[in-house]
């Protein structure tokens, strides 16, 4: 009966917990972000720590990547905004090319794009919108804007606190826990933050110099539109599977506005740039684990239907959280040792299975009965052995 109590409360604890989280998914992401953050910079801090004391080594290693961070954002920024205008003027003179090749094509291709509208019909639907739509819409991005910005910094903010508090963290959440399995649960949880951290720190690192070597590369190739693409391998390659093909897919786009030659030689060039990154930054630099793929799947769908795009670019680091976190538990499970037994105690539990070999039919008696009696045999050599 304590048993099927305890069972039952264990199972609404977790069912109450799991509801918890989903109703505060928002501050629970933030919370896990921040934690994230701070598994990224521990080696960092721990490596400064030792020489300036953990206060001034957190300081100096967060302003150091926000620095860092904020530079990144403006050197891309300024490509980017510069880069919109002519991208949504080729967008236009792309869109009037494709619709006045369907007029000769004679296919099902024409029926279909002959009825979409001239580009010049979409600016002017656009531009002849209601001021006060356009408004609300500024607002609404500025809003978005502001939430993300303020969202950042509370990510920040905790991760810096878990940095320079990684002991009352863990003293927490290991209250919660038997005081037989904290050590346990304290190896699990600094194993499971190492690796997400190692493979958060690849992840970043692959995709920034992604984009830095994509961008001067088609930038040296006197490539329209160089950044754009460069941008948008960064963070493609981040998707669990089809990241490759849809980098692949963006840069053969944005290289089709030279040539066709031009466009399959900047896709093959960003896929060998993805594949060399992962070869030296992943696997030898920062020798960071991969990800089951069933579970990453998993969680790709779990994910992108709660938090869209954000849980797509996640569920890998996720599928790791997890994966490491099983394993280790695995292998960290205590066993029970087993007893050593007499001769004369093996010899009366061999002699009890003789006596329930009697109730059982008369072909599993003879199949269990040769194993038995080999069993006697090698129990009578190791009593003459003993004496």
């Amino acid at each position: 009966m304590k048993r099927i109590a305890l069972a039952a409360a264990i199972t609404l604890a977790t069912a109450t917990v799991a509801w918890l989280l989903w109703r505060f998914r928002g501050a629970a992401s933030l919370f896990v972000l921040s934690i994230a953050m701070a598994a990224i910079a521990r080696p960092a801090i721990e490596s400064l720590e030792r020489r300036v004391g953990r206060s001034v080594a957190v300081a100096l290693i967060y302003v150091e990547g926000i620095a860092l961070a904020s530079l990144f954002s403006y050197v891309v920024s300024r490509g980017v905004l510069h880069e919109l205008d002519e991208a949504v003027e080729r967008l236009g003179v792309g869109y009037d090319r494709l619709l006045a090749g369907a007029r000769h094509s004679g296919t099902l291709s024409e029926y279909l794009l002959h009825r979409l509208p001239p580009a010049a019909a979409l600016y002017e639907a656009i531009g002849g919108a209601r001021p006060t739509r356009l408004v609300d819409q500024a607002l609404g991005v500025t809003r978005n804007v502001i939430d993300l910005v303020a969202q950042f910094i509370v990510v920040i903010a905790l991760s810096a606190y878990w940095s320079g508090s990684r002991e009352v963290l863990e003293r927490l959440w290991l209250s919660l826990v038997p005081a037989r399995s904290r050590p346990r649960a304290r190896d699990v949880w600094r194993v499971v933050e190492r690796s997400v951290g190692t493979h958060m720190r690849s992840e970043l690192t692959q995709s920034v110099l992604a984009v830095l070597i994509l961008a001067v590369t088609f930038r040296l190739s006197r490539m329209p539109l160089p950044m754009l693409p460069a941008l948008a391998a960064g963070v493609l390659r981040m998707i669990p599977f089809f990241g490759i093909p849809l980098v692949a897919a963006t840069t053969f786009v944005a290289g089709n506005a030279i040539g066709l030659a031009a466009a399959a030689a900047a896709a093959i060039f960003a896929v060998l740039v993805l594949f060399a990154l992962d070869r030296l930054v992943a696997r030898r630099l920062l020798i960071a684990r991969r990800p089951s793929p069933t579970l990453t799947v998993l969680l790709v769908v779990a994910l992108v239907e709660s938090n869209g795009f954000v849980g797509l670019l996640l569920a890998s680091s996720v599928a790791i959280a997890m994966q490491v976190c099983v394993e280790r538990m695995i292998i960290t499970h205590p066993r029970r040792a087993r007893r050593n037994q007499s001769v004369a105690q093996i010899e009366a539990q061999l002699e009890g299975a003789r006596h329930r070999l009697l109730l059982l039919p008369e072909a599993d008696a003879m199949q269990l009965g040769s194993v038995i009696t080999r069993l006697g045999a090698l129990t009578a050599e190791a009593r003459s052995q003993l004496r």
